[in-house]
């Protein structure tokens, strides 16, 4: 791909505009196939008279595309603008049987045992809230963001995993440990790393400038960086890096 301006990728930037809840369907992105599909895994464990909890729902993207399996919803995300989008989001489907809340994942105002299935997706896991508002039987399911995710990407910036803050990765086996203290079971762990690639340059950049990086990413102090990630990942598919996704489900006994 020939080097791109600091102009031109100001004017991507402008036209993409910015991220409006979690919804990343502009994206053109590809993948070589994977191990699962989170919202597949989900509905294996959701049940027409469940109550399920979504912490951190963001705009509601993935949440709400389940709400025809479980009986009653309630969505939490830390950040008023989120829950601002999912509200707005809600309206336009016209679902009944979810409810939102700003609410911290540490803190989550609810009883214990109020919920059947708790759901979180590339968030940190708070072991002792989640177990504490399951029932006993249920599940407790989320997807992570593997440490091994978008290697170029940070290579190129100067990162590493080890960049991010100190507590941002929670290894697998960490969290099982902590979850069988607290009286659960294991039922499943999994991880896959594939290589993504992104179609055109435009989601490219919607991506690049809407997930957490250890630095905001301000493109008068990185466009060189940009267009040296575009002279060495641009392939006959796409703009390539890689994905890692870390899988893990367990159950209150």
């Amino acid at each position: 791909m020939k080097s791109v301006t600091l102009d031109e990728l100001k004017h991507i930037v402008d036209t993409n505009g910015k991220l409006d809840g979690w919804n990343f369907s502009r994206v053109r992105l590809g993948r070589e196939p994977v191990l699962w599909d989170y919202v597949d895994v989900v509905r294996q464990y959701i049940k027409p008279a469940d109550r399920v909890l979504d912490i951190g729902t963001g705009g509601g993207e993935v949440f709400f595309s389940l709400a025809p399996y479980f009986g009653k919803g309630v969505g939490v995300d830390q950040d008023p603008a989120m829950i601002e989008a999912a509200n707005r989001n809600l309206s336009a489907l016209a679902l009944d049987n979810i409810s939102l809340l700003v609410m911290e994942g540490n803190s989550l105002k609810f009883d214990p045992d109020e919920f059947d299935v708790v759901l979180l997706r590339h968030l940190s896991v708070y072991v002792r809230e989640i177990v504490r508002v399951l029932r006993k039987g249920g599940y407790f399911i989320t997807q992570m963001v593997g440490q091994r995710s978008s290697l170029n990407i940070l290579d190129a910036f100067g990162w590493t995993p080890s960049s991010f803050a100190p507590d941002w990765w929670q290894p697998v086996a960490q969290l099982a440990g902590e979850f069988q203290l607290c009286g659960c079971r294991i039922v499943a762990q999994a991880e896959y790393d594939v290589p993504c690639w992104f179609y055109d340059l435009e989601s490219f950049m919607f991506w690049l400038m809407s997930v957490p990086w250890p630095e905001e990413i301000k493109l008068e102090k990185h466009w060189k960086i940009i267009n040296r990630i575009l002279e060495t990942s641009q392939t006959e598919r796409g703009i390539e890096t890689n994905e890692h996704r870390g899988l893990f489900i367990v159950q209150k006994l």
